[in-house]
């Protein structure tokens, strides 16, 4: 198992400490972008911007920037065990609760013996159950704290921005793992950044976010995973490959 880290979910009476953010993304609203250097800009930032929020003030500081909505989970959750909920509002995956609020599928999952992790994303396992994940992925990957997300600067898409936010908050608050804005390309955007793919990771821990194909896919392969889709499944192949990290699915 990739990024190895213990994950469960624990009975109320032995949550400790409780971390609790509300992920809003990138604005969905369609915005006209008119030359191709505001485009990349705003690509790179929605990394930087994201590593920033969480390595200096974590999830009480975004939610200050985001007006994070107060959500009583605990109620939903409660309902969603008492078998009280709509299948499209909540449901048990697993040993784990989902529940949909705000317009995003919440969970929780033990993230060390004290910390309870709340974690909503944008679609729940059960829309994303017919993703496979292929290839095969080395345990070099585990090594170190760093890893380039590595990003198409040509490409202008608010979904794509989503998966790059989505991506970039679970891996530093879930995962203990640092996020380094890079490019696929050379661009002038991309200047004092590192040009990584997947062809050229050797042996860099790399995950390569590409805009292309016909339906969500994740791929393996080395020290680099390649996620792939066009639209809302740019966003499912992020959320496919974070519940495998937490344990949430399987390959």
């Amino acid at each position: 198992m990739l990024m190895e880290e213990s994950v469960q979910q624990k009975p109320a009476a032995e949550k400790e400490e409780i971390e609790d953010w509300t992920f809003e993304g990138v604005n969905l609203e369609e915005k006209k972008v008119t030359t191709r250097e505001t485009r990349n800009i705003l690509i790179i930032l929605a990394v930087i911007v994201g590593i920033f929020l969480l390595t200096f003030g974590g999830a009480s500081l975004y939610n200050k920037v985001t007006g994070g909505t107060v959500i009583d989970l605990e109620g939903l959750h409660s309902k969603n065990l008492e078998g009280e909920l709509d299948e499209k509002e909540g449901y048990l995956y697993g040993e784990f609760s989902f529940v949909k609020a705000d317009g995003l599928w919440w969970t929780e999952i033990m993230k060390n013996e004290n910390t309870l992790l709340r974690i909503p994303l944008h679609f729940g396992p059960k829309e994303l159950e017919e993703i496979k994940i292929e290839g095969l992925l080395s345990q070099k990957f585990n090594q170190g704290e760093d890893v380039f997300v590595a990003i198409d600067p040509n490409v202008a898409d608010k979904y794509y921005s989503l998966a790059i936010s989505e991506l970039s908050f679970n891996m530093v608050k879930g995962m203990n793992r640092f996020p380094i804005g890079s490019c696929t390309t050379e661009d002038t955007i991309c200047e004092n950044r590192t040009i990584i793919n997947c062809d050229t990771s050797q042996g860099r821990p790399t995950v390569q976010l590409a805009s292309e194909g016909n339906q969500p896919r994740v791929q393996f392969s080395g020290t680099c995973i390649k996620l792939s889709g066009q639209g809302p499944d740019i966003v499912k192949a992020v959320d496919r490959l974070l519940y495998l990290w937490y344990r949430i699915m399987i390959e």
